[in-house]
């Protein structure tokens, strides 16, 4: 039977997409540093797939923000600068100050009747991960907190919205709870969430986001670069 060329169309966008979602995965875990190169015969060897398709997959990252094409010099992954920084947690900033102000109606009015359950249960496991000096397992665990958070809101095309943001910010949200008291700080502002969250405050809840946003921003750059405030 022959195949189809649409099929084959198909199949050629399937595997253009699943290496697409391996590179991102790469860039977001860390595997692929900023400003690095992308060598397509390195990636198109270890994922067993041909160079035009991982060609085909870093073109469609572009627009990601995840990836820099240069002309004459190829693939980088992008180096976020701190103006860019800034901006990016000005913008989570209101996004996630609005959907905890959300999850504490939805909680109050009887929606989330888990929420709270859901968060002490991520923050207990967060303090022994702490505890254990895992910080790999922390950051899952975070990203794991502000997911419930988002999903609570019950505003679906905000979390397609924060989603994309947090994928451009991994190197510099990792970057910031690389220490112990930066972990610390952290799992106490989650903690300021969750009880405003609890109580149904609104307004609280959005402060106290908006704190934890902030506070995050300023662990960035503490360990930011010394010339990063010369940078645009």
């Amino acid at each position: 039977m022959v195949t189809s060329v649409k099929t084959i169309g198909l199949q050629r966008a399937t595997l253009a997409g699943e290496v697409r979602g391996e590179i991102e995965r790469m860039i977001v875990g860390g595997d692929l540093a900023a400003g690095e190169k992308l060598n397509e015969l390195s990636l198109s060897t270890a994922m067993g797939v041909s160079r035009g398709t991982v060609r085909e997959a870093i073109r469609s990252l572009a627009d990601s923000g995840l990836i820099d094409l240069i002309a004459n010099r190829g693939a980088f992954v992008h180096k976020t600068t701190l103006a860019e920084a800034r901006n990016l947690y000005d913008l989570r900033g209101a996004i996630f100050a609005m959907a905890c102000a959300a999850a504490a109606r939805r909680l109050r009015e009887g929606a989330e009747p888990r929420l709270a359950a859901q968060l002490e249960r991520n923050l207990d496991q967060m303090r022994t991960t702490h505890a254990n000096g895992d910080v790999a397992r922390y950051y899952a665990l975070n990203i794991e907190f502000h997911d419930l958070l988002l999903r609570a809101s019950g505003n679906p095309k905000a979390k397609i919205m924060y989603d994309n943001l947090v994928r451009e910010m991994h190197q510099f949200r990792r970057k910031g709870l690389s220490l112990v008291t930066n972990v610390a700080e952290s799992i106490a502002e989650h903690e300021d969430i969750t009880r405003a969250i609890a109580a149904g405050d609104e307004e609280a809840a959005r402060l106290r986001a908006l704190d934890h946003i902030s506070g995050g921003f300023g662990r960035y750059m503490t360990l930011a670069e010394p010339d990063a405030g010369t940078k645009s």
